[in-house]
């Protein structure tokens, strides 16, 4: 819900919402089955934004709206706030070990989260390049 109501702030289509409401609870529920299986959280994070990336661009290609429509309220119940706010937190309490050991895992959270987009990204326009090669040829 709570992303759903950040994609009413971009000014969103009302049915673009929904959409982006959907990508994100995809990509919540990626990251907890990641986390409960046992896999490590960097992975999670990346495996969550990938797929919210990925169903991003198809939406984006069935809807025909610009994927970021869809990727900004998708991906933000993974953005690791929690993480910013609790390494601050142990830098202010003067806790600077936990501080780093936080900090660290928030930037490998967030470096997890850019990877996965990018991945998405780049394969998606080497697809429309190959795919609009090819329609030109026909």
């Amino acid at each position: 819900m709570a992303t759903g109501v950040f994609a009413l702030f971009f000014n969103a289509n009302k049915y673009d919402v929904l959409w982006g409401a959907l990508l994100g609870g995809i990509g919540w529920t990626i990251y907890k089955w990641i986390l409960l299986s046992g896999g490590s959280i960097l992975y999670a994070y990346f495996l969550g934004a990938f797929f919210v990336a990925l169903l991003s661009e198809i939406l984006a290609i069935i809807i025909k709206n610009p994927a970021t429509v869809f990727l900004i309220p998708g991906i933000l119940p993974l953005v690791p706030g929690g993480g910013m706010f609790f390494t601050m937190r142990a830098f202010v309490s003067g806790s600077v070990e936990t501080a780093l050991e936080l900090g660290y895992t928030t930037l490998g959270a967030a470096g997890a989260i850019a990877l996965g987009i990018a991945i998405v990204s780049v394969i998606a326009r080497v697809y429309g390049k190959i795919r609009y090669s090819f329609s030109k040829k026909a």
